[in-house]
């Protein structure tokens, strides 16, 4: 916390505020006696400064096509907005400028296949990392794995002994499932196909047209369409005449700067650092307030609250707002890779949001299950145990997750050996009846329906949940950095 900053916050944050005083004066023995006194005002909740926030960052985004995703106009409002926050409360504010791949549509891509009856048009998404092209060729489907049973998870693609006998120029139909998009793209390009298309998997939440990341430009043009879109293919493809395709990607791939928001505060530099972090761009599809402007508004409204409080502890804290994971991680891991070996040695934990209110939600408490007993017993388990009894303290029920890198910027951090803790509210797969008994919501839908879609705005955020997640945040921060344990033995707590 900076020094001037310290000199301003001599209330904490539990302290009333005089909102307005009688006439006549300050309140004394005249007010005691009439019934009279100063009308005082709480702080407002956690969760009403973060939705104040979001709606600042949908403003954004509707300023600016839509979309806050890196590299874009409202990635840099954006990046502006919370910067200016931080600076307005005191922190130390710097923006760590990378270079991260870069790829959109210039024109919509087309699937048109001639079936019996005529032409049909098909739902298509761009993957991104596609190749380019305008090409026509017979579709070939590659193991599939339908049947007239409900759909089941597909290895379509995975093997190479899949395109055994595929016809080299012919564009491949495989179906999602089990295995990187990376690596059935590369099986097909192997095998000599001119395209790809992927059909969702059918299973509960695959069965809209998607998109997805290839982690690794391809030669081809590859796009996602529809569960249903695909088994009307594979049924044309088996005719006697087969389906003839045409597939067309005309997309923009190369390299752009953005930048991740740091904040610091200025404790003793010796002390074992905590990093608190959330990405902050979207995707290009639309504005992305839950997925993840809920992340770094519940963030945000916790720096600003704990900085109006002067330092007790050694303990550093860094708030991060990390560019780019919407396309690989690119943010954090470059935030990361950037430090040296001392500096990452006394990150005691790293604290992660992203998504904390979805509507459907569940209510998460994960770290990566490659803690050293050293870690769980040291601030990295404080922090854990802190959210958890949060939580039940509220009489809120809560699930704990270990292991895996659950396609956020704690993979960033866990694979460098650092520990990680993370919230996490749900994305677009399906509430379980199990999850639907314990949270409340609807089983078989999506935690949020607006996953990675332009309906994600601020009304597709359940601000309760919000609330909960922000308080739990600086309810854990406040036990943590008084305690102020590194990743070692904990300290005694006071």
């Amino acid at each position: 916390m900076s020094p001037s900053k310290t000199s301003r916050a001599s209330l904490s944050i539990a302290a009333v505020l005089v909102a307005a005083v009688p006439l006549g004066g300050i309140a004394g023995a005249n007010d005691v006696a009439t019934g009279t006194f100063p009308a005082v005002r709480l702080e407002p909740p956690a969760g009403e400064g973060a939705f104040r926030h979001l709606q600042a960052l949908q403003d954004i985004a509707t300023a600016n096509g839509g979309n806050r995703a890196a590299g874009t106009p409202g990635y840099d409002r954006s990046a502006e907005y919370v910067a200016a926050r931080l600076k307005e409360a005191g922190y130390t504010v710097r923006f760590e400028e990378f270079e991260f791949p870069f790829f959109e549509d210039r024109a919509p891509p087309v699937l048109v296949a001639s079936e019996p009856g005529g032409e049909a048009a098909a739902a298509i998404r761009t993957l991104t990392n596609s190749g380019s092209g305008d090409l026509t060729g017979r579709l070939r489907a590659v193991n599939l794995q339908l049947g007239a049973g409900a759909p089941a998870a597909s290895t379509s693609g995975c093997e190479t002994a899949d395109f055994d006998g595929f016809e080299r120029g012919a564009i491949a139909l495989i179906r999602r499932g089990t295995c990187p998009f990376q690596i059935k793209v590369e099986h097909a390009a192997a095998a000599g196909a001119a395209g790809v298309v992927i059909m969702n998997e059918g299973t509960n939440g695959r069965t809209d047209a998607f998109s997805g990341l290839l982690s690794k430009p391809a030669a081809i043009p590859v796009v996602g369409i529809s569960y249903e879109r695909g088994r009307s293919l594979d049924t044309a493809s088996r005719t006697d005449g087969g389906v003839t395709v045409r597939l067309a990607v005309d997309a923009l791939a190369g390299k752009r700067s953005t930048r991740n928001v740091l904040a610091d505060t200025s404790a003793d530099g010796s002390g074992p650092l905590i990093i608190v972090g959330a990405h902050l761009d979207s995707v290009p599809e639309g504005p992305g307030i839950n997925d993840n402007g809920s992340g770094s508004a519940a963030v945000l409204e916790t720096a600003l609250r704990l900085v109006r409080e002067p330092a007790q502890t050694r303990t550093r804290l860094r708030f991060a707002f990390w560019g780019a994971e919407e396309r690989g991680l690119v943010g954090s891991r470059h935030h990361v890779a950037a430090l040296s070996e001392e500096e990452r040695r006394n990150i005691a934990v790293y604290i992660n949001l992203d998504m904390v209110g979805s509507p459907n939600f569940v209510r998460y408490v994960q770290d990566s299950g490659q803690e050293s007993a050293a870690a769980r017993d040291g601030m990295a388990g404080n922090a854990r145990r802190e959210f958890l009894a949060n939580f039940r303290e509220h009489d809120l029920t809560i699930e704990e997750r270990s292991g895996g890198r659950f396609g956020t910027d704690t993979g960033s951090f866990s694979e460098n050996g650092i520990p990680t803790v993370g919230l996490y509210t749900g994305a677009g797969g399906p509430k379980s009846e199990a999850q639907a008994n314990l949270f409340g919501g609807t089983a078989g839908r999506p935690y949020d329906p607006c996953y990675h879609q332009a309906c994600d705005t601020v009304q597709n955020i359940n601000r309760d949940v919000l609330e909960e997640n922000t308080r739990a945040l600086e309810r854990v921060l406040r036990a943590v950095t008084i305690a102020a344990p590194g990743r070692g033995t904990p300290e005694p707590r006071l």
